[in-house]
């Protein structure tokens, strides 16, 4: 997995004439996450995520774009947000850009609920303008019971990804009885769910730009 952001233009330049041609950038979110957890939980995770997905796809990793939309979390102390069409700008003005640089497959990953919409809606805005591109916003599948927000799911994930920042004892009363059934075991298994799901819907929507194009596989299987 190679990350944007510590590549030089002319080491970009060798790995897309190698034919790597799979981006993929990551959104998360800074929004308070119940008094255990960290405001940059969602966007600690987007880092976590979206170098699994760029890892398993063979893709370049682009900087995770930290905040996102979370209007219905700024009740809580430290929440940042911006509006949707603000975040659907961004994931545009980023995604042009790697186009740009001669990517062909854009893969905007969120770990955020708040954002899904937004990048769903610049992913099919880029398709229509981009024929020779594909653009797709993968959803991981979160289980049959998640639990509550801040609850056992994130808590869970978290005690894999940070656990250094994670206290159950502080969590919301409200909360704090699930909190406190999250396990590092369970946060690997969701992890694993989560990101399998993404990169399998990647690699079902990228499989006919494998018919033309000067590509003959445009993802590692």
């Amino acid at each position: 997995m190679m990350k944007l952001e510590e590549l030089t233009s002319p080491e970009l330049r060798r790995v897309v004439e190698s034919g790597v041609a799979t981006a993929v950038v990551p959104f998360g979110s800074i929004e308070a996450h119940g008094g255990h957890l960290p405001l940059g939980s969602d966007a600690l995770l987007a880092d976590f995520v979206g170098a699994a997905v760029a890892e398993r796809l063979g893709a370049v990793l682009a900087p995770t774009v930290r905040v996102g939309c979370a209007e219905a979390h700024m009740q809580g102390s430290g929440t940042l947000s911006v509006p949707p069409e603000t975040l659907r700008d961004v994931a545009l003005h980023i995604a042009r850009s790697l186009i740009t640089h001669g990517f062909r497959v854009i893969v905007l990953v969120s770990t955020h609920g708040g954002n899904r919409a937004v990048l769903e809606n610049a992913a099919r805005q880029l398709n229509e303008q981009q024929p020779d591109v594909l653009a797709c916003a993968p959803r991981g599948d979160l289980g049959p019971t998640p639990g509550a927000h801040s609850g056992k799911w994130l808590t869970s994930v978290m005690l894999v990804v940070r656990p250094d920042l994670v206290d159950v004892e502080f969590a919301d009363a409200d909360i704090k009885g699930e909190a406190r059934t999250a396990t590092a075991d369970r946060g690997a298994d969701i992890l694993e769910r989560f990101v399998s799901a993404m990169v399998a819907t990647v690699r079902d929507q990228a499989r006919p730009l494998g018919h033309g194009g000067g590509r003959s596989t445009p993802l590692p299987e």
